[in-house]
């Protein structure tokens, strides 16, 4: 999915709260229109959208999803997926820890990041 509350996903699909939350309990079905919007939002054709039979299958569609959208973010970035691949949680903790800290704070430790490495080719 794209990380959105319900309410933000509403909103960017234009359709409300109550609507949403009615297609989501199956009291009732959305019309075409609204179908093609799901369908673009979430990648999906019409087809594969009103087929699913199961959560399981809606799971699975949310998950290519999102790693369409991860392989689409990485590119944008020009990030080779294979850095990416090869990092550790003790890596991903410390890029959220990083995320967290002021611009000054990220400054700062870019410049013991780059001091280190320079060190560490020399020793």
């Amino acid at each position: 999915m794209h990380n959105l509350t319900q309410q933000k996903l509403c909103e960017e699909l234009h359709i409300s709260r109550a609507a949403y939350s009615y297609f989501e309990t199956d009291k009732r079905v959305p019309d075409l229109e609204t179908l093609i919007l799901f369908a673009k939002y979430y990648h999906l054709s019409l087809d594969a959208l009103v087929s699913f039979n199961t959560k399981e299958q809606a799971t699975n569609s949310v998950k290519e999803e999102q790693s369409y959208q991860l392989i689409q973010h990485l590119k944008s970035k020009r990030i080779p997926i294979d850095v990416v691949l090869s990092l550790s949680k003790q890596d991903f903790d410390f890029l959220a820890n990083y995320k967290e800290l002021t611009k000054d704070n990220k400054d700062e430790l870019c410049y013991l990041i780059k001091y280190k490495l320079r060190k560490q080719k020399h020793s």
